[in-house]
């Protein structure tokens, strides 16, 4: 299964993926199996790339023998890692799947400011924005059967874009230490 991380917070540097949709994308999944296959690694992986505008070319960027934050978009795409580590565990056989592409994965807490920074650097239409929620889709903090965790990240989400978008930024604070207005009292003597 490929996905892409097509958002992430923060955006400019993002350390977690805000949207993510699975795809298909051969040129990658063949380098990734080698790889795993060179190492005898068996087991739930993720081999990321990232793809190099200056050669068009995708380069290994990190190896997570571990569970990503995103996987239960695989479930919902189709490929149920942990049951297929189950079986691994327990029979050793797992069948060979391929994830539908086009099922998509929103952590909303933080997709909505990524997505509000890019729009208002013009990088994003609200419309194109969106489209990219329409399903299917897997929601990282809500589910119809247990809905109250994505009903407590309302007010993180309000939280977030209140912070992001009017809480002054580090350099705002020193350029008002270093630039003070001046006072419109006159000063007593």
């Amino acid at each position: 299964m490929t996905a892409r991380r097509t958002r992430q917070y923060p955006v400019e540097f993002g350390h977690s993926s805000s949207f993510v949709e699975t795809f298909n994308q051969p040129a990658i999944e063949e380098p990734a199996r080698r790889l795993l296959a060179a190492t005898g690694y068996t087991g739930l992986v993720e081999v990321e790339f990232k793809y190099d505008e200056r050669d068009g070319r995708c380069k290994l960027l990190d190896i997570n023998p571990r569970v990503w934050t995103w996987q239960a978009l695989c479930g919902r795409a189709g490929v149920d890692f942990p049951y297929l580590l189950w079986l691994l565990i327990h029979d050793g056989r797992v069948p060979e799947l391929r994830g539908r592409p086009g099922v998509r994965w929103v952590r909303m807490s933080t997709d909505l400011p990524a997505a509000l920074s890019e729009i208002l650097r013009g990088r994003l239409s609200l419309r194109a924005y969106a489209r990219s929620l329409k399903g299917p889709i897997e929601f990282a903090s809500f589910a119809d059967d247990d809905p109250m965790p994505g009903l407590l990240e309302v007010p993180l989400v309000a939280y977030s874009l209140w912070k992001r978008f009017f809480t002054p930024t580090e350099s705002q604070l020193n350029n008002r230490k270093e630039h003070p207005v001046a006072s419109e009292k006159p000063e007593r003597s």
